[in-house]
């Protein structure tokens, strides 16, 4: 089971700095909401520290005595998407939670804080293709139908990042806000066409990348054989003092290759490990909204 209960039970004890960060991260970091006249009032959300206090709606305050914040249309047409990576690489661990279950648990969270916020989401899988489809809607029922298909998500396959980013950016109606969560090993150039398609078809967008501990220092010691999970290949090697500083090296420029597409194109960017605290990674990722 991916998603880990005991953080989102921590979620709902954010307090009101970390849920205005929060409300910053899905709402692309823009300054309060639009005033202006001929802007259509589509709905509310509770007043937090921060916000435009001409946005509120004294009426609405008179009959529950709750602050709450008007919101505009304009505001509205900002839609959370979240596509979560779910090819065989994912399916990995050595220390700590699987990839794929860290993956899908940060994913909920972000879903978890839309649905607080009254926003519209939609979460995705993928693989070297774009999964099943869900239509953006707010609320409690699209929260659990995501989770719901993350719990039963199944892993296999290669990524191919740039091909599943051409399929889904055309089917990108309207203003998004997108979250891609992965362990991004895949070749740099995919990447890289992805990345591009990723801030083209989005107005704010952050790059989420889930590795495991044990891949990145390699724990194993002496003569190992490893299989290509998304492949058929099987390597025997000896893990000499040599060939662990290469590895490692290679593994950091291409974190660093990563980093630095996400830069030009004005992508925020994330590396996480499996072992580290759901709720501290999720603080972390939205605390420098």
């Amino acid at each position: 089971m991916p998603i880990d209960p005991t953080f989102l039970d921590q979620l709902k004890k954010l307090n009101i700095i970390a849920r205005r960060k929060v409300s910053s991260l899905y709402m692309g970091g823009r300054k309060s909401v639009m005033m202006g006249r001929g802007i259509e009032i589509v709905d509310h959300r509770e007043y937090v520290p921060g916000d435009d206090f001409r946005a509120i709606d004294w009426k609405l305050y008179g009959r529950t005595e709750k602050l709450y914040i008007r919101r505009f249309e304009e505001e509205r047409k900002q839609i959370l998407h979240i596509l979560v990576d779910s090819s065989a690489s994912m399916d990995f661990s050595i220390e700590g939670m699987r990839k794929f279950d860290y993956a899908g648990s940060l994913a909920a969270g972000f879903v978890y804080v839309a649905m607080k916020n009254y926003e519209k989401f939609t979460t995705t899988l993928y693989r070297e293709d774009i999964g099943r489809l869900m239509q953006p809607k707010k609320g409690k029922r699209n929260f659990f139908r995501v989770i719901e298909m993350l719990n039963r998500a199944e892993q296999g396959g290669k990524t191919n990042l740039k091909m599943c980013m051409e399929q889904y950016s055309s089917m990108i109606k309207s203003r998004a806000f997108m979250i891609v969560i992965s362990d991004f090993m895949e070749p740099i150039q995919s990447l890289r066409d992805g990345i591009y398609r990723i801030a083209k078809s989005s107005r704010d967008a952050k790059i989420v990348q889930v590795l495991d501990p044990g891949e990145i220092n390699l724990r194993w010691r002496d003569d190992v054989e490893f299989e290509d999970m998304e492949g058929t290949e099987t390597i025997k090697t000896f893990l000499s003092p040599g060939f662990r500083k290469d590895y490692q090296k290679r593994l950091e420029e291409h974190i660093l290759h990563i980093r630095s597409i996400c830069d030009d194109v004005g992508v925020d960017f994330y590396s996480v490990r499996s072992n580290e605290p759901l709720f501290d990674s999720f603080v972390r990722i939205i605390g420098t909204s």
